[in-house]
């Protein structure tokens, strides 16, 4: 049986979401392995021109925005593309060299986490193992630790070993301690967001804690009414005061000369910050909201019913001399050390922890929701799948693995490379298939060369010939997925005639694309480029800069890998320097 309880806040200076490819090579910069200028030895002369003042240099330290001007690719991002040429020369055009850059461990380690749903490798997980990847092999590589392909004759990689080198990875390179797997995050907000929701929401656990004070010490010198008033410690009565005594309207009860009051303002002592006490009726339970513990003393006549009716006394002072000038704090991370609150729940066993941060990362891809058709219906029906590892699975069981068992063709939706994976494995395993896409497909020779990617261009083929010379296959270009019957196990396509075509299936795979989940940012937060749009990782990425990847209009919140529009894991270690060395940075403009 699942328990649902809550544990201590715990503090860390940055918190990554998402334990993916981008998660794992942001926490290995950040536990200290940092990258050096090796060598300028690149083809590109205006790069290794550039390269000539950054020679022994840490890049963390350097230039970046001068060292990666100019540069040209398949991402968006300067920096991004910077380090993929430093680390992989001229990949593109299948030149091998030597990596220009090496990581020491001789940075400062920045104390993080790593949260993630899965095993590290994030979505790598819940791919269909056999199929390959548009990268080549050693494109999969992580800084430190080479992607060695043990799949002989083919130099792209499988899935499944691509999963398991990234949990590989944070092994061998002592990452695991960063990580805390199978976690969900539920909510992530400001911490001064959270201060007012914990305010307004008592029953849930606040970043910062008071020690409950003693009842004793809470007299009241006027009763009547004051059981069903709220009720608020000294501290604040203390600090409206001073703050209203300049008011000419305000209550008058300070007696002391005006070069006394002046006096007393300008000590230390004088900046403090409200504390707010929460109590029920039944006086069994109090919330103190605390933010910064003070010492203050004022010397006043408290006549004033209005200053005094509330008043929260010292047990060592009775007089009203002295308020009480510390407290003991649990778990309190305050000032600018605490910028974030993140609240996660645990898959396996329902614990909610807490987390407070300087600095979020979101690092959690685009590949969490898949992207669905609107079709009425009352609930889809369990032979309606998303992905080709839950379909394999259904075929499975529904044949036993026995490929002699004819099935019904399977429908597959889509045009991109996900639904030609589909039609490749169905045929594989002598299912027919019924492919329907609502545009004729692209040109795949200008993404794709044909000599890497045999497969996908003879899928291309059979769309373009309808399905004609081809077994067990069939399409319907421009055709759309409109009505499905649960009884009789039957689609209705449809295209932009009006011809319909009513066919019996035995499965329906939808491929048209995927979402990220970010429904633990709260509901005003508009990050994307295109603002009140879907995030996407091609068209319509977080709205970072692309200088150090931040959020633009959140501070301390930042963007790595598809979300920041880095969909190829080779541009994934550029977004986390970019990451690492602004945080240096800040951080060293908080030190001075």
């Amino acid at each position: 049986m699942k328990s649902e309880h809550s544990e201590d806040t715990i503090h860390k200076e940055v918190v990554i979401i998402g334990n993916g490819p981008s998660g794992i090579a942001l926490s290995y910069m950040l536990s200290g392995n940092v990258p050096y200028v090796v060598s300028t030895s690149h083809p590109d002369e205006m790069l290794s021109a550039r390269l000539e003042t950054a020679i022994g240099q840490c890049l963390i330290n350097a230039d970046l925005e001068f060292l990666s001007s100019g540069l040209e690719g398949r991402s968006t991002n300067p920096i991004s593309l910077l380090v993929d040429a430093l680390l992989q020369p001229c990949a593109d055009i299948g030149l091998e060299m030597d990596s220009l850059i090496e990581f020491r461990k001789d940075g400062k380690e920045i104390d993080h986490v790593v949260l993630g749903k899965g095993p590290p490798g994030g979505s790598w997980h819940k791919m269909d193992p056999q199929i390959l990847t548009l990268s080549l092999g050693n494109w999969m590589s992580l800084p430190g630790l080479p992607f060695v392909s043990r799949d002989s004759g083919e130099k792209r990689a499988y899935a499944s070993s691509v999963a398991n080198y990234y949990v590989q990875y944070v092994q061998k390179m002592g990452l695991s301690k960063y990580f805390n797997n199978n976690v969900s995050v539920t909510s992530i907000r400001p911490v001064a967001k959270a201060k007012r929701h914990s305010l307004e929401n008592s029953d849930k656990c606040d970043v910062n804690w008071v020690e409950k004070l003693n009842e004793n010490d809470c007299l009241s010198m006027n009763g009547e009414n004051t059981e069903n008033k709220f009720k608020r410690n000294i501290i604040s009565n203390a600090l409206n005061y001073i703050w209203n005594r300049g008011n000419k309207t305000s209550y008058k009860c300070c007696k002391r000369p005006r070069e006394d009051q002046m006096l007393h303002e300008q000590s230390p002592d004088r900046k403090i910050r409200e504390i707010d006490l929460e109590t029920d009726h039944s006086g069994e339970k109090s919330n103190l909201r605390y933010i910064q513990p003070c010492n203050l003393n004022i010397l006043c006549d408290s006549n004033n019913s209005n200053f005094s009716s509330n008043w929260l006394r010292d047990k060592r002072s009775r007089d009203n001399s002295e308020v009480p000038s510390s407290y003991k704090v649990t778990e309190c991370r305050c000032g600018e050390d605490v910028n974030w609150m993140v609240e996660t729940r645990d898959l396996e066993n329902g614990t909610i922890r807490t987390y407070t941060c300087k600095y979020v990362v979101l690092a959690s891809g685009c590949n969490d929701i898949p992207n669905k058709l609107s079709i009425t219906m009352r609930s889809e029906p369990d032979w309606l799948v998303y992905d080709l590892r839950t379909l394999e699975s259904r075929l499975d069981s529904k044949t036993g693995n026995c490929k002699t068992n004819k099935l019904d063709p399977v429908l597959v939706v889509g045009a991109g490379l996900s639904a030609a994976d589909a039609v490749i494995a169905l045929r594989g395993r002598n299912v027919p298939v019924i492919h329907a896409f609502r545009n004729k497909s692209a040109d795949l020779n200008r993404q794709l060369p044909e000599n890497m990617y045999p497969e996908y261009h003879k899928v291309h083929q059979m769309m373009q010939d309808g399905g004609s010379n081809y077994p067990l296959y069939s399409s319907y270009p421009e055709y759309t997925l409109n009505k499905l019957n649960e009884a009789k196990h039957t689609v209705t396509l449809s295209n932009r005639n009006g011809q319909q075509v009513e066919l019996k299936v035995s499965h329906i795979i939808v491929l048209i694309g995927s979402s990220p989940d970010l429904s633990f940012l709260p509901e005003e937060f508009n990050i994307a480029i295109k603002h009140n749009q879907p995030i996407d990782g091609k068209t319509n990425a977080v709205n970072i800069d692309k200088m150090n990847h931040r959020v633009r209009g959140y501070k301390n919140l930042f963007a790595v890998g598809t979300l920041a529009g880095d969909n190829f894991v080779r541009f994934i270690p550029g977004g986390a320097l970019a990451v690492l060395s602004e945080l240096c940075k800040k951080n060293e403009v908080d030190e001075t």
